[in-house]
């Protein structure tokens, strides 16, 4: 396989970077199982993550840069960094973001209580004093999983970038189990392992960290 290039993120990209992105996490707990019971069918809860989805990049991207890894001109990978002088994304960001349309579906207290969610999952994160490079999102379109790109946005992309910033610490947070194997094989370091709840929802919740 070639090796996978990687430059910043323009708007040029985006139809093939959402599909990406929306595929990724199709099945992400957080993301998908958290207001499934208020669609009757698959394809209706299929919809609205896919809107979801799109809205979360579009609101992510505004505040954190995002980088893609490209393999023959197709776009494969992801990567949304957020660095230590980043101000959060707050609830202004998902509005302008094509959010609307979300709030109006679900609600602005679910929506609320499902940023509260998303909030509660950084908080070990947050809690670190030291000037950290957070990895937001870490994407592989499904074809090309299990291919080792992923492994290689860390390796050969994140870690080069971040030390020629002068940075010296990565943190990363995940909602899926499969996934802890995952980082600890690429030199993070389990920070914290909880399970958080949110509209009678459990969703398990790992910090990592990289000291480099």
């Amino acid at each position: 396989m070639n090796k996978v290039e990687y430059k910043k993120y323009d708007s040029s990209y985006e139809e093939e970077v959402l599909k990406v992105f929306v595929e990724s996490f199709v099945n992400y707990p957080l993301f998908w199982g958290v207001f499934e019971d208020r669609f009757k069918s698959d394809e209706k809860l299929r919809s609205f993550h896919e809107r979801l989805m799109k809205g979360i990049f579009k609101a992510t991207i505004r505040k954190d840069e995002c980088y893609i890894g490209c393999l023959d001109r197709k776009v494969v990978s992801i990567v949304i960094i957020e660095k230590p002088s980043d101000k959060p994304v707050g609830f202004w960001d998902y509005a302008v973001s094509g959010m609307a349309g979300i709030i109006a579906r679900v609600g602005i207290k679910d929506t609320l209580e499902f940023m509260d969610m998303s909030d509660k999952t950084e908080i070990v994160v947050k809690k670190i004093s030291d000037p950290r490079w957070h990895l937001y999102f870490l994407s592989v379109a499904p074809e090309y999983q299990n291919q080792g790109i992923g492994s290689s946005a860390i390796q050969d992309f994140l870690i080069p970038m971040v030390k020629e910033n002068g940075g010296n610490l990565i943190t990363v947070t995940t909602n899926a189990k499969k996934n802890v194997e995952f980082y600890t094989k690429n030199g993070f370091s389990l920070v914290k392992e909880e399970t958080l709840e949110c509209k009678g929802k459990s969703v398990g919740n790992w910090t990592f960290r990289m000291d480099i």
